[in-house]
């Protein structure tokens, strides 16, 4: 098993819903995110991670929360490689579409947090929970 830093955003729009990606490979839906990479921030990667998965930049508006619990946090990719992802997970609003995705999406879409599609990456499940909560933050499990 790996132990990878991870990190990702919840975007919501004006109209309260949030982008998601269609991962290719899986087929599952799930928030842009993915490894920090050596010398830069969790901040930095989020913004990243989101601007080559979805096109999107954005404005990051806090941190939703830390997650690590092996319980929800571990995950068999479709290549047999098994990951335990701990991370930060950040709040963000769309501030324009100015890139073209590097191909890891096979479809993106705005979806209102209580009308998730399905089936959701198995990672991002407490996350999108807790953002539709929206109690006090941050989260950390």
């Amino acid at each position: 098993m790996e132990l990878r830093v991870c990190c990702g955003v919840v975007v919501l729009d004006d109209e309260d819903r949030v982008l998601l990606m269609r991962r290719r490979g899986e087929g599952t839906w799930g928030l842009p995110g993915g490894g920090v990479e050596v010398g830069e921030t969790w901040e930095q990667a989020a913004r990243r991670e989101c601007r080559e998965e979805t096109g999107w930049d954005i404005d990051l508006r806090g941190l939703l929360g830390i997650y690590s619990d092996p319980a929800t946090q571990i995950h068999r990719y479709p290549d047999g490689r098994v990951v335990h992802c701990v991370g930060a997970i950040f709040l963000g609003s769309p501030l324009g579409r100015t890139a073209i995705p590097d191909g890891e999406a096979s479809e993106l879409g705005w979806f209102p947090l209580d009308r998730l599609p399905e089936p959701l990456f198995a990672i991002d499940v407490p996350v999108l929970e807790h953002a539709a909560r929206r109690q006090a933050r941050p989260f950390v499990n």
